[in-house]
């Protein structure tokens, strides 16, 4: 699941610049959420070609035949054929499983393996039969994902919309955000986007888009990888029509469990900066940026995910700049695949443009569902 950024001077006013600049800003919102569509929406849209028959037995001797989907947080996803919706099962609780299909389980050290699965009761060994006959122990399978035969259908991800509006001064506030990850034998790949816009009587409507993206490659058998990133971010809160950020990072997962993930990013990254018209920047708007970040996960069984990501920009052409992006997100899985989100996030510059806060932080509750 996934992460956010609102006002203190206009993205738009009323003069001809003010309108081209608005128009500009508008433009690049429209880019970034059609973007998150067009990558969310085919996700969810395909029949499953997979034939329930696959056996799960449970460890209190339940016998349950259905089409396994996935395990993720210690959930094991999986449909029957007779009923409408999944059902999730507690990885622990789960005494061993039978399938004769295709998927990609990773276990806790990072290793990724495609194959066929089996398992029996005496040992609780799970053996991947594909490349390599791999065997992992049942308690440090940390993930396992049916292997499509496209892109679009190893997809997962979320999608969670906020509204909210006062009568006595005419605010509406919407938030939009949306996570897409897809993890393969050796890739990993994930989007993040976030959007608001708050209109008010008698004031000037704003805005705030983020987005982050990331891939990354194992290298070797290990718990490193290298890979790419990208960052955008269009806040009318800090006057920053469009922030485009590229470059390259390595990344190591050091915890990687059922319960909780904590993954290191480092790298450099080039840094693009269009700010709003008629304003003044304090630094320079091309440059070059040390990158770091630290994700962190933990999950409660069917329930709670607490999920937190800091980026740190360093910048090396402008020496003593210092950027960051700080969200919060808790997850409250109310109803199968829906949830409730509370989200904390700030944006932090402090050579920021003329005129505009350091600081661009607040909250956003918000409703989703998420697919698999």
């Amino acid at each position: 699941m996934a992460r956010p950024e609102l006002t203190h001077a206009p993205s738009c006013d009323l003069s001809a610049n003010g309108k081209r600049n608005c128009s500009r800003n508008a433009r690049a919102i429209k880019v970034l959420l059609r973007g998150l569509v067009l990558l969310m929406v085919p996700a969810p849209m395909y029949a499953s070609s997979r034939s329930s028959t696959d056996v799960v037995i449970m460890k209190n001797g339940d016998k349950i035949t259905c089409e396994i989907r996935s395990l993720d947080q210690g959930q094991l996803t999986v449909k029957q054929e007779y009923a409408n919706s999944t059902v999730v099962f507690d990885w622990n609780k789960v005494d061993h499983i039978e399938s004769k299909q295709r998927f990609v389980v990773t276990d806790n050290k990072g290793g990724a393996f495609s194959g066929l699965l089996s398992e029996r009761s005496d040992d609780h060994i799970v053996r991947v039969e594909g490349a390599g006959n791999e065997k992992i122990s049942h308690e440090d399978v940390v993930s396992i994902q049916e292997t499509g035969e496209t892109f679009v259908k190893r997809l997962r991800g979320d999608v969670d919309l906020g509204l909210s509006f006062a009568q006595s001064n005419a605010q509406k506030n919407l938030t939009l955000e949306g996570d897409l990850t897809y993890q393969g034998t050796k890739q990993l790949a994930a989007v993040t986007s976030s959007s608001q816009f708050t209109s008010q009587k008698e004031t000037t409507d704003t805005n705030e888009t983020t987005a982050k993206t990331e891939y990354f490659y194992q290298l070797r058998k290990s718990d490193w990888y290298g890979g790419a990133i990208a960052n955008f971010l269009s806040s009318s809160e800090q006057q920053i029509d469009l922030r485009t950020t590229l470059g390259g990072a390595l990344a190591v997962r050091p915890i990687y469990t059922n319960k909780t993930n904590l993954s290191l990013i480092a790298g450099l990254a080039f840094t693009v900066e269009k700010d709003a018209s008629n304003t003044t920047s304090t630094a320079k708007t091309h440059g070059l940026d040390s990158a770091a970040a630290v994700q962190f996960s933990t999950f409660r069984f069917d329930s709670t995910t607490f999920d937190t990501t800091l980026w740190v920009y360093p910048s090396l052409t402008t020496p003593g700049r210092v950027r960051l992006t700080l969200n919060q997100d808790v997850y409250y899985k109310f109803y199968k695949d829906f949830y409730v989100r509370a989200s904390f996030y700030d944006n932090y510059d402090n050579r920021p443009v003329v005129g505009a806060p350091p600081n661009n932080l607040g909250m956003s509750t918000t409703v989703g569902w998420s697919f698999r």
